[in-house]
């Protein structure tokens, strides 16, 4: 099996950070899972920033790319995350009903029409999506879920002429 070339200097990129000394330049074999997490969104985000067509990857890379940088976003920004992903919030909802969690799907719907319709009200965003709660609305559960899906179907998912 072979990486697309593109996102080599990605992964590169990924595994000189100091949190992930000693990782593989395939992050999701890497046995720490400790540190599993801080390598997705490392490099989710390095993959949302880049230039890298989306459709030249297997789709997982997109998914890699809009699910983590949409975590990132929503620690470092809170619920203005809706704001600064306007254009690619939608196809970060697909990607958790993709991924298997369609319930924090919804509950992010729920939450961004709030946001919408109350014009920027964190409080109203909150609500809406904890109307929703799930056993993944806690982000460290989710962020995890993500990894290990990623990583338990890593051979299907990252390597060129992959199905998905």
């Amino acid at each position: 099996m072979k990486l697309p070339s593109t996102v080599i200097p990605l992964l590169q990129q990924t595994v000189r950070s100091p949190l992930l000394k000693g990782f593989p330049l395939e992050i999701w074999k890497s046995e720490d899972h400790r540190r599993w997490v801080d390598a997705f969104m490392e490099f989710g985000t390095l993959l949302y920033n880049s230039d890298v067509p989306e459709e030249s990857l297997p789709h997982a890379y997109a998914q890699v790319a809009y699910l983590f940088d949409w975590e990132a976003q929503c620690q470092f920004s809170g619920w203005f995350a809706f704001s600064n992903r306007a254009e690619t919030i939608a196809r970060a909802i697909e990607c958790y009903s993709e991924i298997g969690l369609l319930a924090e799907s919804k509950a992010l719907t729920a939450a961004l029409k709030a946001w919408q319709d109350s014009e920027g009200s964190h409080e109203a965003a909150s609500e809406a999506y904890n109307a929703l709660r799930h056993d993944y609305s806690v982000d460290l559960d989710r962020l995890e879920h993500m990894v290990c899906y990623f990583i338990d179907n890593a051979d299907a998912l990252f390597y060129v002429g992959s199905e998905t």
